[in-house]
C-alpha cells in the first residue's frame, strides 16, 4: 500500500500530480472544421458555465433536488469511467499512484476542478483505496452559486459521481466519494473523502449510487499507446450484420432498414460513392423473408446494356441458337440487387419497369411474358436524380423504385463511428494478412479522427489495409503508414500546448519536435525526466523485454532493471 504526499501549497499541486501535462493534453485535439473536439477517441464539448448553471436550475425546479442530484451524479459517473480508461492508456508504464493521478489531471484539463491530495492510499493488487482531496475552483460549485446562491448542502454532484466512478473503474472495486465541505455552502473550498463502499455501510450511502460499470470498455485500445497485446481477429461485439457504428445517423439508418426489410417493397438505397450502399442492400435481403432464397448482385455500370439484358432476362430459341434462361428465372422468389442503376439504358429501364409493375418478364426475342416474383433493391448516387430531371431515366420507374428509400450517411456525418470503424478494419486486415499489431500511435489516431474521408468507408478501408501492410509486425501503426501519394486531403487539427494555447498539431510524430526537446529549447530540461522517459519508451518499444531494451540503450540488463524499478517506485 502506498500513499501520495500532500502538497504544501496550491502551487505545488502540479508537482504532486506527477503527470506531465503534455502526456494528457496531447490527447486533446481540436478540429474546428467539423466542430469536433476529441479526447483520445471520445468526442468532447465546451459548455458555457452560465449554461450549466441554467441547466441545474431548470432540473432542480422541475424535477426536484433529489432527481436532479441523481441525474447529474450519473453524468459524472459516465465521464469518470471513460477517463479511467484513458488514464490507463496514457500511463502504461507508470506506478499505481502516478497512473491514478492522471484522473485528477484530466479533470483539471477538462475545466471542471483542480484536485489537491490531502492523503491517498491505494493497493493495486487488492483494489483497496481511500483518499481525501481538496477541490479548488470547482466549476459546479460556481454554477450552483450562480443559480441559487449559498445554500445548506454540498452541490458538486457531477464531480462526486466522477470521482467515485473513476476510482471504482481504476481500482476494479466499488469506491464511493462524498463531499464533506462545499464552497456552495460558504466553505473556502470543497473537500471530498473516499473509501470502499463496504466501509460506508455503517454511515449509509444516502444518494450515492453504485450502478456504474467499473469494467473497462476496451474497444478503443487500438487508439493511442498500446496497453497490452490486442487479440487480433476477434469479432467486434458492436458489429451489426457486417456494418459497424453507433452514431445517431447510423442508428437511424439501421432502424429504417430493419423496418423496410420485413416487407416485399422495392428499395432505393441512396448515398455518395463508397458509403456502403451494397452492404445495406445485402443486409436488407438477409433480414427479409427472402433470406433463404438467392440474392443476385449486379453492377449496372460494369456491363454493356445489351449484355446485361441478355444476362438477366435470357433469350428465346432462334434458328441458330438454343433458348437461354436468364438469371432472373433462376432466382425466382429471391432478390435482385442493382448497383449504379442510374447507368442502365432506356430499353433495360422498360424491361425493369414491366418486371416491377406487372410482375412479369419476357426473354429477348419477343417471347411470352412469364410470371416472376423478384424483389428489387437498387443503389444509386446523386446522378440518378439528375438523370430523372433530364429525362434519361424514366420517372415511373424511379417512383416505383423509391417506394422505400434509404439514405446512407457519408462518413463525415458519422464521426462518432470512427473509433469503431478503425479498429474493425485494422483487425479485419490484420487477420487477412496474418499479422499481429500493437495498435495506433496517438498521432496516427488523431490523423484518422480528423480526416474528412471524401471517399467514405471505401477510402477508410483502403487506408487501414495499407497501414496494416506497411506497419512492422507487432509494432504500432504510425501516421506515415496511413499516407499515400494518392491522398488529396490533409487534416487540420490542433492540440493544447504546455502553455494552454491551441497550436497546430503535426500529422506525423516522426516530424514533430519531441516534448523533451521543446523543454530543452525553453530552458526547462530535466535530466532525470529525460532518462525516465527514454527508458520507458525503450521498454515499451521492446514490448517489455528488458534485455532487448537494454541493448537498444547500450547498457546492461541489470543497469536497466535497476533504473526501471526506481522509475516505477519499486524497492
Amino acid at each position: 500500500m502506498k500513499a501520495a504526499p500532500a502538497p504544501d501549497a496550491p502551487g505545488e499541486a502540479a508537482e504532486w500530480f506527477g503527470v506531465d501535462i503534455d502526456q494528457l493534453s496531447g490527447r486533446l485535439r481540436f478540429s474546428p472544421d467539423d466542430a469536433h473536439i476529441w479526447l483520445e477517441s471520445e468526442r468532447m464539448v465546451l459548455l458555457h458555465l452560465s449554461a450549466l448553471s441554467s441547466l441545474r436550475r431548470e432540473l432542480i425546479e422541475t424535477a426536484g433536488i433529489e432527481a436532479a442530484r441523481r441525474m447529474l451524479y450519473r453524468v459524472g459517473q459516465v465521464s469518470g469511467t471513460l477517463d479511467a480508461s484513458i488514464a490507463r492508456r496514457a500511463m502504461p508504464h507508470a506506478g499505481p499512484i502516478e497512473a491514478f493521478n492522471a484522473g485528477p489531471r484530466l479533470h483539471a484539463i477538462e475545466g471542471m476542478v483542480v484536485p489537491e491530495a490531502v492523503s491517498v492510499e491505494l493497493d493495486a493488487e487488492t483494489g483497496f483505496h481511500i483518499g481525501e482531496y481538496i477541490w479548488r475552483y470547482s466549476a459546479e460549485a460556481d454554477a450552483q452559486i450562480a443559480a441559487f446562491g449559498i445554500g445548506g448542502e454540498p452541490s458538486c454532484w457531477m464531480l462526486n459521481g466522477y470521482a467515485s466512478a473513476y476510482s471504482s473503474a481504476f481500482m476494479g472495486q466499488p469506491i464511493i466519494y462524498r463531499e464533506v465541505e462545499c464552497r456552495a455552502m460558504g466553505a473556502p473550498h470543497c473537500r471530498i473523502v473516499g473509501k470502499p463502499a463496504a466501509l460506508w455501510e455503517d454511515e449509509g450511502l444516502g444518494g450515492e449510487h453504485l450502478d456504474a460499470d467499473i469494467g473497462f470498455d476496451l474497444r478503443d485500445t487500438w487508439l493511442g499507446e498500446r496497453i497490452g497485446r490486442s487479440s487480433v481477429g476477434e469479432a467486434p461485439l458492436w458489429q451489426e450484420e457486417g456494418l459497424v457504428g453507433e452514431s445517431p445517423a447510423f442508428v437511424a439508418m439501421i432502424s429504417t432498414v430493419r423496418q423496410i426489410a420485413a416487407t416485399n417493397a422495392p428499395v432505393l438505397v441512396l448515398g455518395e460513392p463508397g458509403v456502403g450502399k451494397k452492404s445495406i442492400g445485402q443486409m436488407i435481403h438477409r433480414l427479409s423473408g427472402r433470406s433463404a432464397r438467392p440474392l443476385l448482385v449486379v453492377n449496372c455500370a460494369r456491363q454493356d446494356s445489351e449484355e446485361l439484358a441478355l444476362d438477366l432476362f435470357g433469350r428465346e430459341r432462334t434458328t441458330s441458337d438454343p433458348a437461354r434462361p436468364g438469371k432472373l428465372e433462376r432466382i425466382n422468389g429471391g432478390t435482385l440487387l442493382l448497383e449504379d442503376i442510374q447507368a442502365i439504358s432506356p430499353q433495360l429501364q422498360a424491361r425493369l419497369a414491366q418486371l416491377m409493375v406487372e410482375g412479369q418478364m419476357a426473354r429477348l426475342g419477343a417471347g411470352q411474358p412469364r410470371a416472376i416474383d423478384i424483389r428489387v433493391i437498387a443503389c444509386a448516387n446523386d446522378e440518378l436524380a439528375a438523370a430523372v430531371r433530364s429525362g434519361r431515366f424514366r420517372q415511373d420507374l424511379y417512383y416505383k423504385l423509391s417506394v422505400c428509400p434509404v439514405a446512407v450517411p457519408p462518413l463525415r456525418d458519422r464521426k462518432a463511428d470512427l473509433p469503431m470503424l478503425i479498429r474493425h478494419f485494422v483487425e479485419l486486415h490484420a487477420t487477412r494478412h496474418g499479422k499481429s499489431l500493437g495498435g495506433l500511435t496517438m498521432d496516427a489516431a488523431s490523423y484518422l479522427l480528423n480526416h474528412e474521408f471524401p471517399g467514405n468507408i471505401a477510402e477508410m478501408e483502403a487506408m487501414m489495409e495499407r497501414a496494416v501492410i506497411m506497419a512492422p509486425a507487432d509494432g504500432m501503426i504510425r501516421t506515415h503508414h496511413l499516407l499515400s501519394v494518392a491522398d488529396l486531403h490533409q487534416p487540420s487539427f490542433f492540440r493544447v500546448s504546455e502553455a494552454g494555447a491551441l497550436v497546430h498539431a503535426e500529422p506525423d510524430e516522426s516530424t514533430a519536435i519531441s516534448t523533451q526537446t521543446e523543454k530543452l529549447l525553453r530552458g526547462k530540461f530535466n535530466l532525470e525526466e529525460f532518462e525516465a522517459d527514454l527508458i520507458q519508451r525503450a521498454v515499451a518499444q521492446a514490448n517489455g523485454n528488458l534485455s532487448q531494451a537494454a541493448r537498444m540503450l547500450g547498457i546492461t540488463r541489470p543497469q536497466l532493471a535497476y533504473r526501471y524499478a526506481r522509475i516505477r517506485g519499486e524497492s
